[in-house]
């Protein structure tokens, strides 16, 4: 089967440990120790993964006694394009849908050019309407 909008692994991971510091409630800081073991995600991957969420200030890390991550913002602030983007980067494509070896672009646009511009600005528009709450809010732990 052929995944249209394959995201993986680190998306899946950060959507999940995001959306249980989320059902944590306001002001929660929780350790990434705490999220791996709640979550089954290695502890080392969900550093990585928080490491690139504190860049872009979707989540902020203490120290000391109280050490661990929070969210910057209230989880209806955070959308799903956030965290993609976050952890994936930009959602583009570089390269021709119809040659793989050329580049096309409005000024020069092969036939599925617009079409798949379109598709691209349809998914990205959906994401930035999802946000953490509700994803929080769906998303059952244990």
């Amino acid at each position: 089967m052929t995944k249209l909008l394959d995201l993986g692994a680190r998306t899946d991971y950060a959507v999940k440990a995001l959306a249980l510091l989320a059902q944590r409630g306001e002001g929660a800081i929780v350790t990434v120790k705490d999220l791996a073991e709640e979550t089954g995600i290695s502890q080392h991957f969900l550093y990585n993964i928080f490491d690139d969420l504190a860049k872009a200030g979707i989540v902020r890390s203490f120290r000391g006694v109280k050490r661990g991550f929070a969210l910057c913002r209230p989880p209806e602030d955070i959308t799903f394009y956030d965290i993609v983007s976050a952890v994936e980067g930009l959602i583009e494509k570089p390269h021709c849908l119809l040659d793989r070896t050329r580049t096309c672009s409005a000024i020069n646009p092969c036939a599925a050019h617009f079409f798949w511009v379109g598709l691209r600005d349809y998914a990205e528009q959906s994401m930035r309407e999802l946000t953490l709450a509700q994803i929080a809010r769906k998303t059952p732990f244990k």
